[in-house]
């Protein structure tokens, strides 16, 4: 090899290897740019829904405003179509229970917006249920021992009772006091069902070591309910309802529903007792507002005061919430009176859905006899 040779080998090598370094520069470069930009793509995204959520509260004239506007549109449409049925709910296809369409509301464009109207007064009221009633409950449906099932009532009967007199197989302060740490006895309704946890035999069937409510205590909760109070809707109750309420009464649940003019009862069962209604007694109305990815809810759970008064004072141009002048309001209790508002809000919340639907076996009873006659 020449000395010519040599030097070009020798002069190469380095150049190579300098060239290979800015090549792995190069790379290493470009990979800190691909994981800067997928940063600042995931960045960007998350502020945008972060700047949509707190709109929701920025802009309460554009966002909130319109979601209780639905609400009252709601509101407004059930007592119209009740109003039209002589002041009587019975089941939604009445026609209320699709008040945007009824109303003809324009949503906005981007919007996403949706209300949905559910009858709570198809469960038993476990706060002023007899307590022969509810142990038909805990041995037919929720399938407990005759002994268990009146453990069980008597717990709940010393709970809600005003004295502080125990039943044979109750419980009242002086047991629970016991308890580490100690605390008394209600002595007033459930507020809600996970108040069960606190009494005795209920929390070891109903709730596992932790405290959680466990598969039984999800079934009862289809069935009863701490809100509603008065007589069980038939037209919406389920199907274990109905079974209880018919063993009760000694009526058939069977044929419940056959040879109707309309899709709903308009009257209970001949040998039906004040537990068994065909009216609405309690609704849960929420509306589901959507912009971008960001929801927003209102749900709110109502009571029904449809009389007369309401209704001759509709048929008088005077609708509900109106004034009688012109003067400024400042909101006082004898100002809210004087509304004659046709609903008694009991719960109203934001972001909650108001738990999870039950199934009215009144569906399940017109399904199967419309695909018995498809045969």
């Amino acid at each position: 090899m020449t000395e010519l040779d040599t030097g070009l080998t020798a002069n190469t090598a380095p150049r190579a290897h300098h060239q290979r370094q800015r090549g792995s520069v190069l790379v290493a470069v470009l990979a800190v740019i691909l994981v800067i930009t997928f940063m600042v793509t995931r960045f960007m995204e998350e502020a945008v829904n972060d700047l949509e959520y707190r709109a929701m509260f920025n802009e309460p004239t554009d966002v909130r405003a319109f979601a209780y506007g639905m609400l009252e549109v709601a509101l407004a449409t059930i007592q119209e179509v009740a109003l039209i049925d002589d002041g009587k709910l019975y089941a939604g296809e009445q026609g209320w229970n699709d008040p945007i369409t009824y109303a003809g509301i324009a949503v906005p464009n981007g919007w996403d917006v949706s209300v949905t109207i559910r009858d709570e007064s198809g469960k038993l009221p476990i706060n002023t249920m007899s307590e022969a009633l509810l142990n038909k409950l805990l041995e037919e449906p929720l399938d407990f021992d005759f002994g268990t099932a009146r453990e069980l009532s008597s717990m709940l009967a010393d709970w809600i009772d005003e004295d502080d007199s125990q039943r044979l197989n109750g419980a009242e302060s002086e047991d629970y006091l016991r308890e580490d740490p100690g605390y008394r006895a209600a002595n007033a309704p459930l507020q809600s069902l996970e108040e069960l946890r606190l009494l005795k035999v209920w929390q070891d069937e109903f709730f596992d070591q932790t405290g959680n409510p466990n598969e039984r205590f999800a079934q009862l909760a289809s069935l009863v309910s701490v809100m509603h109070t008065g007589a069980v809707n038939l037209n919406a109750a389920p199907e274990e309802v109905l079974e209880v309420l018919a063993l009760q009464d000694g009526w058939q649940d069977d044929f419940l529903f056959d040879g109707l003019d309309q899709p709903y009862l308009k009257s209970p069962p001949d040998r039906a007792t004040a537990s068994s209604g065909v009216e609405v007694g309690l609704l849960r109305v929420t509306v589901s507002l959507k912009r971008g990815n960001v929801p927003f809810t209102i749900s709110a759970l109502v009571e029904p005061k449809f009389s007369e008064t309401s209704a001759s004072s509709s048929t008088n141009s005077s609708a509900a919430g109106s004034a009688s002048d012109a003067a400024p309001k400042t909101g006082t209790i004898e100002e809210q009176d004087a509304l004659n508002y046709p609903f008694t809000i009991l719960q109203l919340s934001e972001y909650t859905l108001g738990g999870a639907e039950t199934s009215s076996a009144r569906y399940s009873a017109m399904d199967i006899a419309a695909e018995s006659d498809s045969f």
